[in-house]
């Protein structure tokens, strides 16, 4: 099998339907376990002309479906940088939610190594990695997967209720909390992009030790919003995160 080069690692791994030829920045989004490039569907029509947006799809999902799950979480980040490398021809911001912040702050770490610097980390509904504990959801059965997902998102839980999607589906999802549940981060490597943290204030997976503790993983400075809502916040409230996100993509651009 030939090599496949940047340009259609970029294209497989990003969805960007309109692009936007004179933005001045690139916003990356990356879901949450068991999410695809879909989740962020709205987001386009409500970001600013001056930000172009990108949405991470992780194999396994959506029109990459019969692509194997990623395994671990340097995979994972390893293959996510790759495929952003061109965008940085332009500024680059990266937001993620849940599984995607921590990715999204394994891709920051690399990108910096690389001498690509990102203006801005937006990392959602996660505290953070070095003070995260140990998960256990995806050594649970099949139904306890499920229970789980429907406390706190019912978009999930619905989509489960069809026994062959859910077939289809649940190796995926399983695969995906395998990966940020056994991911480890020992010591607080800190990277030099200011980190916006944003969580819902019923969300009982972030307290705010955890998401205070962000501040320790950047030399600049950390900035909190929090929302009504819980864990999906972001979908209840997508206007309004929206347009913070884009102040505070305009606010680190300045």
């Amino acid at each position: 099998m030939a090599a496949v080069g940047v340009g259609d690692t970029t294209a497989r791994w990003t969805r960007n339907r309109r692009p936007r030829a004179g933005a001045a920045v690139n916003l990356v989004c990356l879901p949450h376990a068991g999410g695809s490039a879909g989740f962020y569907r709205g987001w386009h029509d409500l970001l600013p002309r001056e930000v172009d947006f990108h949405a991470v799809q992780y194999p396994g999902r959506e029109d990459r479906l019969t692509e194997a799950s990623v395994g671990t979480m340097a995979e994972m980040a390893d293959a996510v940088t790759e495929a952003i490398r061109p965008l940085f021809a332009r500024d680059v911001v990266l937001f993620g939610h849940s599984m995607g912040a921590a990715i999204a702050y394994e891709v920051a770490r690399r990108c910096e190594a690389e001498g690509r610097f990102p203006r801005l980390l937006l990392v959602s509904g996660r505290g953070a990695p070095h003070r995260q504990p140990p998960g256990t959801m995806h050594q649970g059965t099949d139904d306890e997967i499920v229970a789980r997902l429907r406390e706190f998102s019912a978009t999930s839980g619905a989509a489960l209720d069809d026994p062959d999607l859910r077939a289809l589906l649940l190796p995926m999802i399983r695969a995906d909390y395998r990966l940020v549940e056994t991911y480890r981060l020992e010591r607080p490597e800190p990277v030099r992009a200011p980190i916006a943290v944003l969580r819902g204030r019923a969300d009982d997976r972030v307290d705010e030790e955890r998401a205070e503790a962000w501040s320790e993983l950047t030399t600049a400075d950390c900035e909190h919003r929090l929302f009504d809502g819980g864990h999906f916040y972001l979908q209840q409230h997508e206007t309004q995160v929206v347009r913070t996100v884009a102040e505070l993509v305009g606010k680190a651009l300045r």
